[in-house]
């Protein structure tokens, strides 16, 4: 299997997860910090944590191996208008912004994959180094919300301290 391939269906695959994971964990709770043992974010946080990382970051760098300059990542200037947003919205932004990344991995071929250019958030890295990142940030946030629906009623209320 070639590494187009491979990502191609982890990437998929990690979508999938993610948007799975957090609809196990009760809508009336997507939007509530969790006990404080199970982390700082609620689900809301991390769907948009996850949302503007693909969609400032990882995407603009996977089009540098493609000749687009880069982009150095400014803060979105509606961060507070998109925190607003429902988490479905917001889930289905990220489900199109994944989409973008998994249609470009049939552009790259071989030379792509492994050279390394300077990226304007990691420094300099290879494609492979950025999509193993991307696909590792996926599995960090999609194991925190399942964390959530897993172990929030075990874990006490979170402590006002």
């Amino acid at each position: 299997m070639d590494l187009y391939q491979w990502f191609d269906y982890q990437l998929r695959s990690t979508l999938d997860g993610f948007n799975w994971a957090v609809n196990q964990l009760p809508k009336e709770r997507w939007y509530t910090l969790p006990p404080a043992r199970l982390g700082e974010w609620s689900a809301a946080q991390h769907v948009l944590h996850l949302l503007d990382y693909e969609e400032r970051l990882a995407l603009p760098s996977m089009y540098q191996w493609l000749g687009v300059p880069p982009v150095i990542p400014e803060e979105d200037e509606n961060e507070t208008q998109k925190s607003q947003l429902p988490v479905e919205e917001l889930l289905s932004r990220f489900e199109k912004v994944r989409e973008l990344e998994i249609g470009l991995l049939p552009k790259f071929d071989q030379t792509a994959w492994n050279s390394v250019m300077k990226t304007t958030f990691w420094g300099e890295v290879s494609l492979y180094w950025l999509v193993c990142k991307t696909y590792q940030h996926t599995a960090e946030h999609t194991h925190n919300v399942l964390s959530l629906t897993l172990f929030w009623d075990s874990s006490g209320k979170r402590s006002s301290h």
